[in-house]
């Protein structure tokens, strides 16, 4: 546009410096100088006497006649055409046709993959399908990381410039090279006149390495142009990071291709990534897809529980909104068979909730300290998650008790409110007295936040007789949670 506009100013001032008027007639002729006055007396040093009167003008001249503009025009239009040349431009597109706008830059690629594609549609416009598809099905078309595919309006492949082989498949049966991810179903799905993106994973052919893919696709006369770039995306060894771009992959393909066809995929052992896999719960708390337990399919989501019942799925599905939400429990790895710890990151979107997470082994029973911690961790997640209701009524269930290990819960006031052993709920809390005499409630209800050990003798339910109790007990939102383990008495 600013070398149009220069371009008119410069033919402006060649114009008018090249179509001018006709030749100038003669000037009039001088008219005679007026009578000199006397001089003037010579003073002691001679005075100057006055100057005589100017003579009239004479009369100007008639103008010439005005010579015709076709005699200059050819020079004036030699001076443009010179001009534009230089411009790289031809008279017509200074004074109409459209110009042609710069490619922006490679590194800002949202605009240049647009750009890429609006250049296939043009070419399309301009020269018609059959040579705009094979010129993309072409190796010279290729820009980088940048490539053409064309779907036609039956839905099949007509170019694709990084693998010419898939001309005449049918673009939605085309997979993604892992857990054969339907991403040819979902990029076809989501092309419109305005043009939509649409991110995956797919193979880079400039570097050979399957990676994250933002691909833009437009839907123009039936037709399907697209093309993308590539970013590495989070690699397995993050674990947090790959974890959420799994979920929010399902997310998009259910953006895409709506809730039947994800369920139905995400329900297949091809969807499993090795420990990852997603489970989807539906707005009423029903598990829609679950890959690596399909019995849990139509099942709510109170039917997902970890070892000792403890219940995973009710504390998954209450945890969900819409920014994300992380949740730690212990549950069976599909991967190795083993009961893990799992690190799960569930979002709420569209009413429906999407999670996947990882596993690690977690602390042994061998280890009773670390075990221990972890299990009183376990308790205050539950309780963040479902509410100190349903929290206290898990654990006055003897199926919360894990061999020795057993969770109790003092409230506010001392008194103990979650315990697998009735016996226990509402005792005075001045009776928290051992065999040995020594009062161990103080200690308990000095707990804070960053916990304390706790040492009494009690009576080991699992054996029946007393032992040294090594009691974690932690403070939080105000009340006490605590569990431990036993050993003989020295």
């Amino acid at each position: 546009m600013r070398i149009l506009i220069a371009a008119v100013l410069v033919i402006s001032l060649v114009l008018a410096a090249v179509g001018c008027t006709g030749d100038v007639g003669p000037a009039g002729e001088q008219g005679p100088p007026g009578d000199r006055g006397p001089a003037g007396q010579q003073g002691s040093q001679g005075e100057q006497g006055p100057r005589g009167q100017q003579g009239p003008a004479g009369e100007q001249g008639p103008p010439g006649e005005q010579a015709p503009p076709a005699d200059v025009m050819p020079e004036a239009e030699e001076a443009i055409e010179g001009f534009l040349e230089l411009l790289g431009l031809g008279l017509g597109a200074a004074i109409g046709d459209e110009v042609p706008e710069p490619a922006p830059a490679r590194y800002e690629f949202e605009e240049y993959t647009r750009h890429y594609v609006k250049q296939a549609i043009d070419m399309y416009r301009a020269e018609g399908v059959e040579a705009t598809a094979t010129y993309y099905s072409a190796p010279e078309s290729v820009d980088g990381q940048w490539y053409m595919f064309i779907g036609d309006r039956d839905g099949l492949v007509i170019a694709h410039g990084a693998n010419p082989s898939l001309v005449g498949e049918r673009m939605d049966k085309i997979p993604g090279p892992n857990n054969n991810f339907p991403a040819g179903k979902a990029v076809a799905a989501v092309a419109d006149e305005d043009g939509s993106w649409y991110s995956y994973t797919f193979l880079n052919p400039a570097t050979g390495a399957v990676e994250q893919k933002h691909s833009w696709v437009v839907e123009y006369d039936g037709l399907t142009f697209g093309s993308g770039w590539y970013e590495s995306g989070a690699s397995k060894s993050d674990q947090p990071a790959y974890t959420r771009a799994f979920v929010r992959q399902a997310i998009g393909l259910y953006d895409a291709i709506g809730l039947e066809e994800t369920i139905a995929y995400y329900n297949t052992e091809e969807s499993i990534d090795g420990q990852w896999y997603v489970f989807i719960i539906d707005e009423h708390d029903t598990i829609l897809a679950h890959a690596a337990n399909l019995s849990l399919v139509d099942q709510p989501a109170s039917a997902g529980v970890g070892p000792n019942n403890y219940p995973a799925g009710k504390a998954v599905a209450a945890v969900a909104d819409e920014d994300g939400e992380w949740f730690s429990y212990t549950f069976t790895n599909p991967a190795t068979g083993g009961v893990e710890a799992k690190h799960s990151w569930i979002v709420k979107h569209d009413g429906l909730t999407f999670g996947s997470g990882w596993y690690e082994p977690g602390p042994m029973k061998s280890d009773n300290p670390a075990y221990t911690q972890a299990f009183v961790r376990s308790a205050i997640n539950l309780y963040d998650a479902i509410g100190r209701q349903e929290t206290v009524a898990y654990y006055n269930t003897a199926e919360s008790v894990d061999n020795q290990w057993y969770v109790f819960i003092i409230d506010e006031d001392g008194v103990t409110v979650g315990h697998h052993n009735e016996m226990f709920r509402g005792r005075d809390p001045s009776l928290r007295v051992d065999s040995t005499g020594h009062f161990y409630g103080a200690d308990l209800l000095s707990a804070t936040e960053a916990g304390k050990w706790v040492n009494y003798v009690l009576l080991n339910p699992e054996t029946g007789d007393e032992r040294q109790k090594h009691t974690w007990a932690v403070k939080h939102d105000g009340l006490i949670f605590g569990s431990g383990w036993y050993e003989p008495i020295q």
